[in-house]
């Protein structure tokens, strides 16, 4: 191990976490939402290949990637305060 910060096992455990939680965000978000995120993010989709795949206009794909981000950012700091919902919601329970 190099001690690099990054490289520590805190910080895998931590990087883990956090993967699990943004997984949970995500499948919250409406089917469009999602579809969005992953044109754009993991088939690297321009926001304008995005819409013509989608069939809609590029400056809506720009506004459902925006709402799709402030809902994550909403999720995320809701599931990381550690509130007994938030953690019952993220494992699956009620």
């Amino acid at each position: 191990m190099s001690g690099a910060p990054d490289e520590t096992p805190f910080f895998f455990c931590l990087r883990s976490e956090m993967k699990e939680l943004l997984t949970q965000a995500i499948s919250e978000l409406a089917e469009k939402e999602q579809r969005v995120l992953s044109l754009y993010y993991y088939e690297e989709l321009t926001m304008r290949e995005v819409g013509e795949v989608l069939g809609i206009g590029e400056s809506r794909v720009s506004q459902i990637h925006t709402l799709s981000m402030i809902r994550l950012r909403t999720r995320l700091t809701t599931l990381l305060a550690g509130t007994p919902k938030a953690r019952a919601s993220a494992a699956g329970t009620s």
